[in-house]
């Protein structure tokens, strides 16, 4: 190009002076430095846009540097295409197409169709030209997000200009046949797939939602409108104005989303407003709310950095993706993915030519564990308290309710949220978007008795009428530190039956002690044959690992030694100890079935539109409780009693219930003056299809407060048809 320059400069000078030689010797060797600054650098740079490329002198350069052959011009046009350098390619384009089109809309067209296709990437073949003619032959390739590859073979036409050859171009260059039409893509979205429930009820949907629009030709106060639609929508005035500005007079221009039933009374205000218009439209819904917000999760858009990493996928600007729950999990699977034709489209709106053309993929129904019955009733039996609710089939781990309070209504992200309803799912001190079933770890208190009882049966061979002091306090040798029992006059003489029937605490300090006096690892590590300290396997939704401490773990995190105190604090589920009800739930499934852990899940079944199966749960067991079968009886029948003799911790909040049922108590110390309430339930006791752990957050006594709680969804889940064998 410099070269090209000097040869046009001295046929310009050719009489000249020496000084005039000497002036354009300075012009050439300042474009040569312009000329290498400008293409040195981008070899280390990728093209990203117009924004990125030349600035006007670098295309005066080009000009000045004109092609001197045909194939030349060619060979820079088409290495300024795949760098979408557009004003490069401007810049090569000959007289009369100039006259027809500015740089600026030859700009925006290319851009403005490659946005069209999806293009990701362009791969432009040159051949040679045909003979007798100035016309190179091209294959061009486009990889799209939304065709895929797309492949097409065209033509660049040469026209001579003087002692330079430049692009004699037209818009049928950029894809044949263009002409003066456009490049359409008409999409076809598959509708989403639907959640279900265990029995193939709902728990998303696509349902109906009503949009509160303004067509702006028909009002006749704005003022009365705004003011009215302000009040009655609680949307401020000044966003319902920019919802409907630039509309045409008979647009319908939504402004609100309601959810369907709309109440009635506010259906016939919204009518008496002239300009206002309420029209049913199709949209996900949540049937459930709240009460199963976070099994389901919810939608959202896409944000522009999805964009960029998922572009290939098949999303667009607009799309809405699975944001927690199974709708994240499944995402692949309910989407299906979007087909649609890549058209020529002329001025007057008929197809010219298909480009592409790519069915669209039907998404799938995930069909869930969890029983609409179960899950409800949990709900509502926690209420306004903080807290949760699992219920695991302990034959499978199949998950037949989850619950955690406070939730949150899916549905608000579909009809829209309120900045009150944004700053309530931020609140640091609820944190509604959290899942306490499966995200937090607390100390569980008595529960966690049953794994020191399965430490002293295994290793320091107890029996259940193993006897035992139960007296109000305990303490260490040598040690000032006291521990208490929850009776303040202690409790007498007991069994190692009753111990864990009466939920004694200092007998469960004894053996604590013992066991880490024989061996500091003995009752971490039958913990964690539990199932504690790892997380359960669960796929479909985030879990924390929760902790089981040891010697080498308060070495490693405290940098301090194990006391026999850590044993005592762990033999009660108290001290560094940590687990969330979903562990709980397993560990106590495993003492249910026999000993088998299994892996916890919530999508038993994938099904296609064609009803062919894409996915298939089967249960997996993750390990096996360390315990004889007698040695897992013993602990059961104790469990038993805790429900069905009068000395049980649980005895009177289930008087008169007509299942028999298992179960423990627990009241765990929080850190704050109200302590946390637990309660596990195997029910029925003899042959269980459900344990159940209710957990409220500073709830109180788990006898007062979480055992009633498990007695209401137990008899919700008697109703529904549980427990009939």
């Amino acid at each position: 190009m410099p070269r090209a320059t000097v040869r046009s400069s001295r046929r310009r000078s050719a009489s000249g002076s020496l000084v005039a030689g000497l002036l354009i010797f300075a012009i050439v060797t300042g474009g040569i430095v312009a000329v290498a600054l400008q293409f040195g650098d981008r070899q280390d740079t990728t093209t990203v846009g117009v924004a990125d490329q030349s600035s006007a002198s670098a295309t005066l350069t080009r000009e000045l540097a004109a092609p001197r052959t045909a194939r030349e011009a060619a060979e820079r046009f088409v290495r300024a295409w795949e760098e979408r350098d557009y004003r490069a390619m401007y810049a090569l384009l000959s007289s009369a197409a100039r006259q027809q089109i500015d740089e600026a809309q030859f700009i925006r067209r290319y851009e403005a169709i490659s946005a069209e296709m999806g293009e990701r990437s362009l791969q432009v073949t040159l051949g040679e030209a045909l003979p007798g003619t100035m016309r190179f032959p091209i294959h061009v390739v486009r990889e799209t997000t939304r065709v895929g590859r797309l492949e097409e073979d065209n033509a660049i036409p040469i026209v001579r200009e003087g002692d330079a050859f430049r692009i004699d171009w037209t818009p049928s260059l950029i894809v044949a046949d263009l002409g003066d039409g456009r490049v359409e893509w008409i999409p076809t979205v598959p509708q989403r797939g639907r959640l279900l429930d265990v029995k193939g009820r709902p728990l998303a949907q696509l349902g109906l939602v009503n949009k509160v629009g303004v067509v702006p030709g028909q009002i006749r106060d704005e003022h009365l409108l705004l003011e009215r639609l302000s009040t009655l929508l609680n949307v401020p005035s000044e966003t319902i104005r920019q919802r409907y500005a630039g509309g045409q007079p008979d647009w319908f221009m939504p402004v609100a989303t309601l959810p369907d039933p709309i109440d009635p009374g506010l259906l016939e205000q919204l009518a008496g407003i002239p300009g206002v218009v309420v029209r049913q439209w199709p949209e996900r819904v949540y049937p459930l709310g709240p009460a199963a917000a976070h099994v389901t999760g919810y939608l959202s858009e896409v944000s522009a950095e999805e964009l960029e990493r998922r572009a290939a996928d098949g999303y667009e600007p607009g799309d809405r993706i699975g944001r927690a729950g199974i709708e994240a999990w499944a995402e692949d699977f309910l989407r299906g993915r979007r087909g649609g034709r890549l058209v020529i489209v002329g001025p007057d709106g008929r197809e010219r030519r298909l480009l592409a053309e790519i069915p669209a993929q039907p998404a799938a129904d995930v069909l869930t564990t969890i029983d609409t019955d179960l899950q409800e009733a949990a709900y509502r039996a926690l209420g306004d308290r903080v807290g949760s609710v699992v219920a695991i089939d302990p034959r499978s781990g199949a998950i037949r309710a989850l619950v955690s309070t406070p939730s949150f209504d899916p549905n608000r992200f579909i009809l829209g949220l309120r900045t009150d309803e944004w700053q309530a799912l931020n609140d640091e001190q609820r944190r509604p978007l959290i899942d306490r079933a499966t995200q937090v770890g607390y100390p569980t208190g008595s529960t966690f008795k049953v794994v020191t009882m399965a430490a002293g049966l295994a290793y320091l061979g107890l029996r259940a009428e193993s006897r035992f002091d139960c007296p109000p306090t305990f303490s260490l040798p040598g040690s000032s530190v006291v521990w208490r029992d929850w009776n303040p006059r202690g409790q007498g003489q007991l069994t190692l039956h009753d111990a864990l029937v009466q939920s004694c605490n200092t007998v469960f300090f004894q053996i604590g002690a013992q066991l880490d006096e024989r061996d500091p690892n003995l009752l971490p590590q039958m913990a964690r044959a539990f199932g504690f300290g790892s997380e359960t396997g669960l796929t479909e939704l985030p879990e924390t690992a929760g902790l089981v401490p040891d010697p080498s773990w308060k070495r490693r995190e405290r940098g301090d030694y194990w006391a026999r105190g850590d044993a005592v604090n762990l033999s009660i589920g108290q001290g560094f100890f940590l687990a969330t009800p979903l562990q709980l739930a397993d560990a106590y499934a495993a003492l249910a079935n026999g000993g088998t852990l299994w892996q916890p899940f919530l999508v038993e079944r994938v099904v296609a539109i064609d009803g062919s199966e894409r996915f298939h749960a089967e249960p997996k067991a993750r390990g096996a409780l360390p315990l004889t079968p007698e040695q897992i009886e013993t602990i059961r029948a104790a469990l038993r009693d805790v429900v069905a003799r009068p000395n049980g911790t649980a005895w009177s909040a289930f008087q008169g219930f007509t299942v028999s049922v298992a179960g423990k108590t627990g009241t765990a110390e929080s850190g704050q003056e109200t302590p946390h309430a637990w309660f596990v339930a195997i029910a029925p006791a003899e042959n269980p299809e459900l344990v159940l752990v209710v957990m409220v957050e500073h709830g109180g006594e788990g006898s007062r407060v979480a055992a009633p709680i498990a007695r209401q969804i137990l008899e919700t889940a008697q109703q529904a048809g549980y427990f009939q064998r």
